[in-house]
């Protein structure tokens, strides 16, 4: 099973963007390991690059009943970073979940200091077998 979000632009220093990748249902049954989590910029996306200390962290979270109970992996586009198009990123997961029908997946960008400009269009994917 495949989750997935595109993420809207997101300029310096605004506040939290967070955008839904998915509802999980162990009705068609595949497993419940979150295996990989990659972050692809489209085609004529505007090169991004990391920088410290103002920067940006894109987070995936599990909640349940509507209430954040964890994050399972997270991205600071930091110094050494950067977001290219057609180029994709692993995103380090940090936290395995135990997922349960109904519990929600979704996106969170952070602006950390002054912040990142980041383009719109950007594709996440969480991979779950």
């Amino acid at each position: 099973m495949i989750y997935s979000a595109t993420l809207p632009a997101q300029s310096m220093g605004t506040a939290d963007v967070t955008v839904l990748a998915g509802v999980y249902s162990p009705s068609f049954y595949s497993g419940d390991t979150v295996t990989d989590v990659k972050l692809v910029a489209p085609h004529g996306f505007p090169v991004v690059t990391g920088a410290t200390p103002n920067n940006a962290t894109i987070s995936v979270r599990q909640l349940r009943n509507g209430v954040p109970i964890q994050t399972i992996a997270s991205l600071t586009v930091t110094t050494g970073v950067s977001l290219s198009p057609a180029m994709p990123v692993t995103i380090p997961i940090v936290q395995q979940p135990t997922l349960l029908a109904g519990d929600v997946l979704d996106v969170q960008m952070h602006q950390n200091g002054s912040g990142l400009a980041i383009g719109s269009g950007l594709l996440l994917s969480v991979f779950v077998s």
